[in-house]
């Protein structure tokens, strides 16, 4: 078994003439563990002809393990022909994959599940990127940045700086290793030097994950040195900035109402069956590609923008540079809609929008953690012996898909280990519980919203987990003799 990438795709093949048919060796090695943004995505195999023709697989069979392989689950069947399953994660997070084969004569091959024949790590958060500067001197730029990422990728980091208003960026130096040896940082400062006639400047930065994932910061400096740090643009906002990939000549790219898990809220000013892309962020930027240009260049880009679906418009931004990506700051949450107006060197190109006229983007900001609250956890009885009832309240107006994660410790601390995640906002859910849950454990609730926000409960006092079941025997009789209305024991 051994894997193979193909561009966005994910390989697992099975070599089944080389399968053992017994256990799985004590201590077997894991493959390497491959991230992707992606939460789609296919598993081909391939079946070798065994020697044995009585061990010729008739059915192949996809099992998944979202907890590192404590549990495995049948997730899909497939007949050898088809040679590829496709997969689709409910939640981020670490999934384990193993192929097995039933053949002819009923038996599934190998009889047990060992080590995975894959790993995956479904990662589709940006890193959260805080950003902060001031001047410490006239011409002295002190900056320090903080990385909220638990797969970052190595020397992605990237810091720059312009003059404002429209300056030419320029790469900011940076160390590269840490006090740990981590080839990105997860915080640092930097400091640098502006050149003459350098006042107002503009700072961003960007890193990124292993599955591919890019965050970004952003921090503005005045020409004057203040005796504190600067606040960043994102310092107030939770995650930082968010980029949106927009193309004006194809139009809105946001996900579609059918592939949401909550239905949509009445907003106003939004169009019925719309749904925004959520930022939790005042602070983020719009990337974009313009199509057939021509000899004379790109001239102007403007971002237009309303707050009422399209009846008054009002410009935000101009891209100084005509390449992107624009830095948008709008001053609340709520509901904004953005059209991209672009002209060539010429000065020809699309007009401004009017009133009446549409968004070709819908962004809604939102800023507040969903509610979050275990409100009981009792062992279950009947069909449900054996396992955790855990309640829970739980609400946002723009709750994720699945927005649900569970997990445990058997201190208020930490550290938490996963009981389950992407779950539907049910309140209720039984965790199935074995020998080795310990007995009193700590609860924690995590609830995410779409636009990243998230909502967490623990538990102030251990739920007691007694898994085990009194018996009682008979150990002796006596005879009881009754004197009028009274019973007499005799010894």
């Amino acid at each position: 078994m051994w894997l193979e990438p193909l561009s966005h795709w994910l390989v697992l093949s099975a070599l089944l003439a080389q399968l053992p048919a017994g256990p799985a060796p004590a201590t077997p090695s894991l493959p390497e563990l491959i991230a992707t943004r992606h939460p789609v995505f296919a598993i081909p195999f391939r079946i070798d002809p065994p020697a044995d023709p009585a061990r010729q697989p008739e059915e192949v069979q996809l099992y998944v393990s979202d907890d590192r392989g404590a549990h495995w689950q049948l997730y899909a069947k497939a007949p050898v022909a088809q040679r590829q399953f496709m997969f689709r994660a409910g939640a981020d997070g670490e999934y384990w994959f193993v192929i097995r084969t039933l053949d002819r004569s009923g038996q599934l091959r190998p009889k047990t599940i060992g080590a995975p024949g894959l790993r995956v790590l479904v990662d589709t958060l940006r890193p959260a990127f805080k950003l902060t500067g001031q001047r410490v001197e006239s011409k002295q730029v002190s900056i320090h940045w903080e990385i909220e990422e638990s797969h970052l990728k190595p020397n992605s980091l990237s810091i720059q700086y312009r003059a404002l208003p429209n300056g030419p960026w320029q790469q900011v130096a940076i160390d590269r290793q840490d006090s740990a040896g981590t080839a990105t940082p997860v915080a640092g400062d930097a400091t640098f030097a502006l050149k003459p006639g350098e006042g107002d400047i503009q700072i961003r930065g960007e890193v990124a994950d292993t599955a591919g994932n890019v965050g970004f910061g952003h921090a503005q400096v005045g020409a004057n040195p203040t005796p504190g740090p600067q606040k960043a643009e994102t310092a107030a906002e939770p995650k930082g900035s968010v980029a949106i990939n927009i193309n004006p000549a194809v139009g809105k790219r946001y996900v579609a109402a059918d592939e949401q898990g909550a239905s949509l809220p009445s907003i106003p000013g939004l169009p019925a069956g719309e749904r925004p892309r959520m930022v939790n962020s005042r602070l983020f930027e719009l990337e974009y590609d313009v199509d057939s240009v021509g000899p004379s260049g790109i001239g102007r880009v403007e971002l237009w923008g309303t707050r009422d679906g399209g009846q008054t418009w009002r410009s935000y931004t101009l891209d100084a540079n005509r390449r992107g990506p624009l830095l948008v700051n709008v001053e609340e949450e709520g509901i904004y809609g953005f059209r991209v107006v672009v002209s060539n060197g010429a000065g020809l190109g699309a007009k401004p929008p009017k009133s009446g006229d549409l968004p070709d983007l819908w962004i809604g900001v939102d800023l507040t953690k969903p509610t979050a609250r275990i409100v009981s956890a009792q062992q279950g009885v009947d069909d449900e012996a054996g396992r955790l009832i855990i309640s829970w309240q739980a609400d946002d107006k723009w709750l994720a898909a699945r927005p649900v994660s569970l997990s445990f410790s058997e201190t208020p601390a930490g550290p938490w280990l996963p009981i389950a995640s992407g779950l539907e906002n049910t309140g209720r859910y039984a965790w199935p519980l074995d020998n080795r849950t310990p007995q009193k454990i700590y609860l924690r609730l995590e609830v995410r919203d779409e636009a990243g926000n998230l909502g967490v409960h623990e538990t102030t006092e251990p739920a007691t987990i007694d898994q085990s079941r009194p018996s009682v025997r008979i150990r002796d009789v006596r005879p009881v003799e009754q004197t009028g209305s009274r019973s007499v024991r005799r010894w």
